[in-house]
């Protein structure tokens, strides 16, 4: 079986999904691409690694030849060592790639977590149509979408939710009562990449400094990945505002705080799953927002309100800096207990409604269907074989 990710949150949940077929078909291999979760799940890496951490499309640019000689190394396998099932999880840059091969080989090819199309792009999904054989999505206004364009999908649910159900907050992280209006915590999440890092907290920490101006028992505490924990703490070492920086998960964090103010992404949904009021933001430099407002095809930045399919939580997308917008949010949240409480409220009925684990084994029944009717194949051209000799 092959099977490409191309970043660590793909890492993750294609590791789980190796994992859950490896225990339920039993004699299974994997090649292909991936991280070190992959590699330790049993990962035959066709190259060490994927893609540049925190790669987005503007990355893919720059790191095209190495996308190319990727590209290359797959089309051979796919025709000297075809394998049963192609699985591709995320990260469009490269994997969309790797379907055309695919396809082109004639090998069936399940996509788990489409690139986010429901929000730009949806040309692509004319391309999704002619190489996948199957989409796995992750959110339940995906399957309507991709059917009109002839994508075969099938919503799975979220596998972040999985992750949170094997990894529930601990409660050594998390001792200030979740969620209270009143609660004296804030929790920062400028973003996972270093772009982000750089780019959102700036502004959040300028919005922190209003507020505690205002607020002055407040506390700040800022979480992110080890990997651009580095730039964070030189950008809080040198701004006014008093700021802790730990090592504590997003989730934690939230189910500790009062309120949060984020980059948007999926982090808002382990916000959400704490039922914990967030403003969401999102820093892009004024070219890349002028050619994003002409390709968006959602009016929300924040996933949560995208699925609630209304504003539950105030979001921005900024091609400037505007922390007072930032700050003037916030302080509705801090001083109207009633707003703070519908808000709570709203996240905890959309968690209700799609906050349920099991995207991993509905994935890997998907595989295994896919797989049989491969093998089905095989085993009738064989018989008709034999039986035209």
């Amino acid at each position: 079986m092959f099977i490409s990710a191309g970043d660590a949150s793909g890492d993750v949940h294609a590791s789980n999904l190796m994992q859950e077929l490896a225990a339920r078909v039993g004699n299974v291999s994997f090649i292909g691409y991936g991280l070190d979760g992959m590699i330790g799940a049993g990962l035959e890496a066709l190259e060490n690694r994927t893609a540049p951490p925190g790669a987005m499309w503007l990355h893919n640019m720059l790191y095209i030849n190495r996308f190319r000689r990727r590209i290359a190394l797959a089309r051979n396998l796919f025709r000297e060592f075809p394998p049963d099932l192609v699985i591709l999880v995320d990260y469009g840059g490269l994997n969309l790639f790797l379907a055309k091969e695919a396809a082109r080989a004639g090998l069936p090819v399940l996509y788990y977590i489409l690139p986010q199309v429901w929000a730009h792009g949806r040309y692509r999904l004319k391309k999704i149509r002619k190489w996948v054989t199957r989409a796995a999505v992750i959110y339940p206004f995906e399957p309507p979408l991709c059917r009109s364009y002839g994508v075969d999908a099938e919503y799975v649910g979220h596998p972040l939710f999985d992750r949170l159900e094997s990894r529930p907050p601990r409660k050594e992280k998390t001792r200030h009562p979740s969620c209270k209006h009143g609660n004296n915590l804030v929790a920062i999440l400028p973003g996972s990449r270093r772009q982000e890092v750089k780019a959102n907290l700036p502004v959040i920490l300028d919005a922190c400094s209003m507020i505690e101006k205002e607020y002055g028992k407040l506390r700040f505490v800022a979480a992110c990945p080890e990997t651009v924990r580095d730039t964070a703490a030189v950008i809080i070492k040198n701004h006014s505002t008093v700021v802790e920086l730990n090592s504590t998960r997003p989730v934690e964090l939230a189910r500790t705080a009062g309120l949060c103010i984020t980059k948007s992404g999926t982090v808002t949904l382990e916000i959400a799953s704490q039922h914990t009021p967030m403003v969401i933001l999102y820093r892009i430099n004024p070219f890349l927002y002028f050619i994003a407002s002409g390709m968006t095809h959602t009016p929300y930045a924040g996933i949560v309100n995208a699925l609630a399919g209304g504003m539950i939580c105030p979001e921005k997308i900024m091609w400037r800096s505007d922390p007072h917008w930032v700050y003037r949010r916030a302080r509705r949240f801090l001083e109207d207990e009633d707003y703070h409480a519908r808000c709570s409220g709203a996240l905890e009925s959309l968690m209700e409604r799609i906050g349920s684990p099991g995207a991993t084994q509905k994935t890997a029944g998907i595989a295994i269907e896919l797989m049989q009717s491969t093998y089905n194949r095989k085993h009738d051209m064989e018989q008709n074989g034999s039986a035209c000799v």
